[in-house]
């Protein structure tokens, strides 16, 4: 499906526009994005003329049969002084390195290997371009989320009172393996009455009660590619408190997916939702940013935040996330995966929004 000799010259052209003549990563997400690896050792030396790919001897079958696009080297040692045993950076001069995903024991490395090149750090070069999906990363995208929803389906049918969050958390990541997925991306999240008002709060052994919401965060990866979705489901009949806070949340989603188009700044969703919130009396309850962008990773570009600099593009797939978190009380959030369209949003999960009463 990916066209990583595509993806390459689009990052060439890249380096080129910022006067690099070579770009180094070692990040796993762009590892696959750019060569199709998807083992968890690895290093891509990107020139002008060439790529050069080098693992372990672990992944000496497998990247034979993932990785074309490249000169492949594997090595008993470390990846860096193998790179400079093959001389792969003769002639740049300046080369890239991705200072978010580098360690600074790599960087030292890099330096002291290849001493007559300059490491310059970089900043966003391969999340530009990886933001904007091509239509068969939409429909994988849309395959995992295919998978979460149908394991929160069979996720309501547990929840009672007297499970505890843990054992719900288990379940989510026993069903989405088994219904096709990789693995989760990222640890599920379950949290319950008083809980509730944490928003990455991790599941206990609390037992969930009657008249408690619940909060589930999931999501798993399918070829790489993940899905991210939060219900907050009523356990009994929920209180006069309870709807109209979940009906405050719902209504500021609604309005911040209505905003979504191309060219649209992402902090513009981030202030509709959240002045919708203020405007109910809730606004000192919404603390965290309104989504973020899915892809290979569970969070990537474009942030979409109070400070986020980033322009919605066509092909762009975020989160719309808004939540009120009522300390000792309990907290409501509602997420949902959205394409950004030319003049719209195409929403990915179909679950239903309206407050679900157990």
């Amino acid at each position: 499906m990916a066209d990583h000799t595509e993806r390459i010259q689009l990052l060439r052209g890249a380096l080129e526009g910022k006067r690099y003549d070579g770009f180094v990563t070692a990040f796993t997400p762009h590892l696959r994005y750019l060569t199709g690896f998807t083992g968890s050792n690895g290093l891509c030396l990107i020139t002008s003329s060439d790529v050069f790919f080098i693992t372990d001897f672990r992944y000496k079958e497998q990247i034979e049969k993932e990785v074309s696009c490249s000169r492949r080297y594997v090595t008993r040692g470390d990846l860096v002084e193998r790179a400079a045993e093959a001389n792969v950076l003769r002639g740049c001069k300046r080369v890239g390195v991705e200072k978010e995903h580098l360690s600074v024991d790599a960087w030292l490395s890099l330096r002291s290997n290849f001493p007559s090149v300059k490491f310059v750090p970089t900043e966003e070069i391969v999340e530009s371009f990886a933001a904007v999906k091509s239509a068969g990363e939409i429909a994988l995208i849309r395959q995992a989320v295919a998978i979460t929803e149908a394991a929160f389906r069979k996720i309501l049918r547990l929840i009672r009172p007297g499970i505890r969050e843990l054992d719900l958390s288990a379940e989510i990541s026993y069903l989405h393996k088994k219904m096709g997925a990789e693995k989760d991306s990222f640890e599920p999240i379950v949290v319950s009455g008083p809980r509730g008002s944490l928003p990455h709060g991790c599941p206990s052994v609390k037992k969930i009660k009657l008249g408690e919401m619940v909060t589930i965060d999931m999501g798993c990866f399918k070829e790489g590619y993940c899905s991210d979705l939060t219900r907050t489901v009523a356990v009994g009949k929920a209180t006069a408190e309870q709807r109209k806070v979940y009906r405050v949340v719902l209504e500021a989603q609604r309005i911040a997916i209505e905003t979504v188009a191309e060219g649209v700044p992402a902090k513009a969703l981030d202030a509709a939702a959240r002045s919708h919130i203020r405007r109910r009396g809730f606004g000192k309850y919404f603390g965290h940013g309104l989504g973020h962008g899915i892809g290979l990773q569970i969070h990537e570009f474009p942030r979409v935040s109070t400070r986020s600099l980033h322009t919605l593009r066509a092909g762009n797939v975020i989160t719309v996330e808004p939540g009120i978190y009522l300390p000792g009380k309990f907290g409501i959030r509602i997420e949902d995966d959205v394409v950004v369209q030319p003049f719209g949003g195409d929403i990915l999960t179909e679950t239903p929004r309206d407050l679900i009463v157990l």
